[in-house]
């Protein structure tokens, strides 16, 4: 049963499509947003992250937004009975609340003071740049073998007081931080 759920979890990744658009996910920046999507739906974020329970769930990009008209169909959506919320930001300092932020470099400040910055917030972090797992970004796109994957830092995670499913974990190319 368990591998049954994987399986039918990975397909979901690969196969999603956004409202309105093909199930053939065409640019990397669908993939992208779908992902993002996604990611929130095997992420629990701690009570305290929310105001109430009808709050909600803020999907923000910090920097120029390579995928704005990708993310436009989430808004108006729900994850965990939650709408989404799509936020523009244009500097670390404009945001008071944000749950999953894509960080797209190049943004004011270093990547590595952004996160610290973030760091011991309930807001996921994610980017693409070659190192943003290891500065303590929670989840880095990665191409691999031609397709766009993830690698996850749990510890970073852990530090927001972030919880993410274990099927989100296992779909990783790669785990940081991991317990052994």
């Amino acid at each position: 049963m368990k591998h049954f759920f994987l399986i039918i979890t990975l397909a979901f990744f690969l196969g999603f499509a956004l409202p309105g658009q093909s199930t053939e996910i065409s640019s990397e920046a669908q993939l992208k947003a779908a992902y993002l999507y996604n990611f929130a739906k095997f992420i629990h974020w701690p009570e305290d992250a929310f105001a109430d329970k009808q709050s909600p769930l803020v999907i923000g990009v910090l920097g120029k937004n390579p995928f704005q008209d990708e993310l436009a169909p989430l808004a108006m959506r729900t994850v965990r009975n939650r709408l989404i919320i799509i936020q523009p930001f244009k500097d670390i300092n404009e945001i008071e609340l944000c749950h999953l932020l894509y960080i797209n470099p190049p943004v004011v400040g270093t990547l590595q003071a952004v996160l610290k910055a973030l760091r011991s917030t309930a807001t996921v972090t994610v980017g693409d740049s070659s190192s943003f797992a290891n500065l303590g970004g929670i989840i880095q796109f990665v191409t691999r073998r031609g397709r766009l994957r993830f690698i996850i830092n749990l510890e970073a995670a852990r530090a927001n007081n972030i919880k993410i499913d274990s099927q989100l974990l296992s779909l990783a190319v790669e785990v940081l931080g991991v317990e052994k």
